[in-house]
């Protein structure tokens, strides 16, 4: 009996653990909680391997599934180091972190053997935290964000409503399977026989309470999010687990979602449009090379290549009105495709199947939740975020950590395979240092962000080796220099920036930079890849009328302040009227 409670309270630690990481506040490239995990997943490495040792590692097994995993991972680290066609190593880094967490942690469950229960309702707990803090930013005004009354932990509503959804499709489920009671069977290889786990051994309030408050407060508060990923998500599972109702009222469906379809364009087309516009850029990119993709860290750079080749063959698209600077791919699959190409999507798609059908035979409430992020991640970009990311490798972990199948389980660990577990401390001990040291460079960056004297270049270079892929250390750090009269160093600096960015501002830095050097067709050239990146934007256009007029290019000045005048900006502005009223003067001067 202690036995078994020392099992619980390891594995059910871990998950807290993890989930408590879920909840904390996101960043966008290093955060406080990346470090935690770094150091955690290096314990639970070393917790793992300990709980084993006596045992010899008979209840550690290789499955299909994890041979897909490492060969994704190994593809992953060839193509970074024998491609090496950007900086990326953020996102190299945190790929790697979750790979031996993901290790970590199979070997965690598969000792402990831990019921479904801990996962289920510790991330409906998450879910009332997070809509409660929903609530808590709307009434004080306390928002991550500017522009949104809501964000949770996150830094706008858009995946922060993913959380939402997960959490209405797991209460959803318990509320249709089991009328809240889920009972998991699994071979408990210790004592050859099965062990049933139920909720009854769980206290009786949270078993009746917990999913039906969760389901109120997250359908609450999920519409003011306006995330129509979420919602469609959420609509998709409740018609398959309602299907046998589907078939009386499938007239009523149909009618809902065609206008429902309908309504969620119409109330941000211009949303619609501008991922739309990102996904066949994207594409346009990816056919250059399709079988191994532009590059890992590539996409972004990859998408405005591709709005250029795009703009460059129709030029008088309506679409390109609803373009801006594209940070996210907005479908975690096509971001795969374009940087890793065919072969990472093939691994990618393999592995998420496997998952889900191991999940499937698992637990019903977590296959559906998993299934619910994997719709979201097709118009949005959750498994860029840490939460996301712990959570898929924990729903992966556990689908695996289970009594696999004879027909799926490869292998069983013999105790020298236990010693090729022990062989990844050291790796993930350099990893996680190497983590910790990115996250204090960004934390010294920010420290002098915005400050643009040239007393802070050195610091600058510096830090540069670190910073490759930091969008604004990099432009910054190009301003700086500009500033300096350094425009060649400059210039350097902004074309790495154009690596690993959309901006069409760091083009048109470097024709400011080249016209202040005289360098005039270079700068013409700069100015007209800006424009075509975005060609919604004054500025590019107002910067390249400027340069005609400065080398007396009196047809070219005409041309381009008629195209300044018959552009309509995306966001207009005073300083766009005021663009717009500079290229109706010169039209009007130089007519007379």
């Amino acid at each position: 009996m202690m036995k078994k409670y020392v099992h619980i309270i390891i594995g059910s630690m871990a998950v807290a653990f993890l989930l408590w990481l879920t909840v904390v506040d996101v960043e966008q490239r290093w955060a406080d909680s990346h470090v935690v995990l770094g150091w955690g997943t290096l314990v639970m490495l070393a917790l793992a391997i300990i709980l084993h040792l006596p045992c010899g590692g008979k209840l550690l097994r290789w499955s299909w599934t994890d041979m897909v995993v490492a060969t994704w991972m190994i593809y992953v680290v060839g193509r970074v180091w024998m491609g090496n066609e950007y900086a990326c190593g953020t996102e190299f880094l945190k790929m790697m972190e979750m790979g031996l967490l993901y290790v970590a942690l199979k070997g965690i469950l598969s000792w402990t053997q831990l019921s479904p229960t801990y996962i289920i309702y510790g991330i409906l707990l998450c879910g009332v935290y997070e809509a409660g803090l929903g609530v808590w930013q709307l009434v004080s005004g306390t928002s991550r964000h500017s522009l949104y009354l809501m964000t949770g932990s996150f830094q706008n509503p858009g995946p922060y409503s993913a959380y939402l959804m997960m959490a209405v499709v797991l209460s959803m489920t318990l509320s249709r399977h089991g009328n809240g009671e889920i009972v998991s069977e699994q071979l408990n290889e210790r004592h050859g026989h099965e062990v049933r786990i139920s909720l009854k051994t769980l206290l009786p309030v949270l078993q009746t309470w917990l999913p039906r408050v969760t389901l109120l407060m997250a359908i609450l508060i999920l519409p003011a999010t306006w995330s129509r990923a979420a919602l469609v998500s959420v609509g998709i599972v409740a018609l398959w687990l309602y299907r046998q109702k589907y078939w009386k009222y499938r007239l009523a469906v149909w009618i809902s979602i065609v206008v429902l379809a309908a309504g969620f364009y119409l109330a941000k087309q211009g949303s619609a449009d501008g991922r739309m516009l990102t996904w066949m850029a994207s594409l346009t990119a990816w056919w250059h090379q399709p079988w191994l993709g532009v590059g890992v860290g590539g996409f972004r750079a990859a998408c405005a290549d591709g709005i250029a080749e795009l703009y460059r063959e129709h030029p008088a698209s309506g679409l390109f009105a609803s373009g801006g600077v594209t940070d996210f791919a907005f479908n975690d699959l096509l971001k795969v495709v374009v940087e890793q190409g065919l072969a990472g999507a093939v691994l990618c798609i393999v592995t998420a199947a496997w998952i889900m059908i191991s999940l499937y035979k698992q637990s019903l409430s977590l296959f559906y939740a998993l299934l619910s992020l994997f719709i979201f991640s097709m118009f949005s970009y959750p498994f860029e975020l840490l939460p996301y990311q712990i959570l898929l490798v924990l729903l992966a972990a556990y689908a695996q950590s289970k009594g696999a199948d004879k027909k799926e389980e490869i292998v069983r660990c013999k105790p020298w395979r236990v010693v090729l577990l022990l062989m990844l401390l050291p790796v993930a001990y350099f990893l996680m240092r190497e983590i910790q040291r990115r996250h204090e460079a960004d934390q010294e960056v920010n420290m002098f962000s915005g400050m643009h004297h040239e007393a802070f270049i050195i610091d600058y270079y510096e830090l540069m080796p670190l910073e490759m892929d930091n969008v604004s250390f990099l432009f910054d750090f190009g301003k700086t220099l500009r500033e300096a009269k350094r425009y060649n160093d400059s210039n350097a600096v902004f074309r790495q920036g154009t690596q690993v960015s959309s901006d069409p501002m760091f083009w048109v830095l470097i024709g400011n930079n080249y016209r202040d050097m005289q360098c005039y067709q270079e700068a013409e050239e700069a100015y007209q890849k800006a424009f075509a990146i975005m060609p919604n934007r004054l500025y590019p256009l107002y910067q390249l009328m400027g340069l005609y007029e400065e080398t007396g290019d009196v047809e070219a000045l005409r041309r381009t302040a008629r195209e300044i005048m018959a552009l309509q900006p995306k966001i207009k502005s005073p300083a766009t009227e005021a663009m717009a009223d500079s290229a109706r003067r010169k039209v009007i001067e130089l007519e007379k």
